[in-house]
């Protein structure tokens, strides 16, 4: 094959965003007629079973999905663009990685069942710029997360449960928190939170780290 299954192994383990390091062994699938690469799995924590599967396009990465709770059903899925061709790497060549793979979005299945998505990332050329969250499984987006250059700069909240944003954090460049705001009318306007008002946002809005983006 004209393609390092050791080169994959490595792509594998830095493109799981939400995992720790890929330390077991990667299995390669191939389609059985043409030869192509189709898939690896990935036990990552050694337990005897595969917890990722990386669904391949020969040398391409298309997809990540992630079974982060050891239930046998993957939780996290992970989609990627084949992206631009390297510096100094000719438009045709056949190498592993002789293009930059980048993920453009991820969702997670966080509710109890661990079935339906719940949140939402979106990225930009590799950089996370916005996520949508369910996070009282409700079947609502109740909390929307603003990056800018993969830092956190807005976090809007339906405190109120009427499907729309009605309190606002937001964050400094270094990531700390500036102000809070609140729209007390309900019609999209934002004014700051009166002083001496709890700052302090709910633990479900506090803002998940982030691995380039993923969890």
């Amino acid at each position: 094959m004209p393609i390092s299954l050791w080169l994959v192994a490595v792509a594998l383990s830095a493109a799981c965003r939400s995992s720790e390091p890929a330390t077991g062994k990667v299995t390669p699938v191939y389609d059985a007629k043409t030869g192509k690469l189709e898939e690896l799995t990935l036990d990552r924590n050694g337990d005897g079973r595969v917890d990722t599967w990386a669904l391949m396009d020969g040398a391409h990465l298309r997809s990540i999905q992630i079974d982060r709770h050891g239930t046998g059903k993957p939780d996290r899925w992970e989609y990627y663009s084949e992206g631009t061709p390297a510096a100094g790497s000719p438009p045709s060549a056949g190498t592993a990685f002789d293009r930059k793979t980048v993920i453009v979005r991820a969702d997670e299945a966080n509710g109890p069942d661990r079935t339906a998505v719940t949140r939402r990332e979106f990225y930009t050329d590799g950089i996370i710029t916005r996520v949508e969250e369910d996070t009282d499984f409700d079947g609502r987006v109740d909390k929307w997360e603003t990056y800018e250059h993969g830092v956190l700069a807005r976090l809007d909240l339906d405190v109120s449960g009427r499907g729309r944003p009605d309190r606002r954090l937001v964050y400094g460049q270094e990531g700390s928190l500036d102000h809070v705001e609140v729209d007390v009318k309900g019609d999209g306007h934002f004014v700051p939170a009166p002083t001496g008002s709890d700052q302090t946002p709910p633990a479900a809005a506090a803002p998940r780290k982030s691995n380039g983006g993923g969890s």
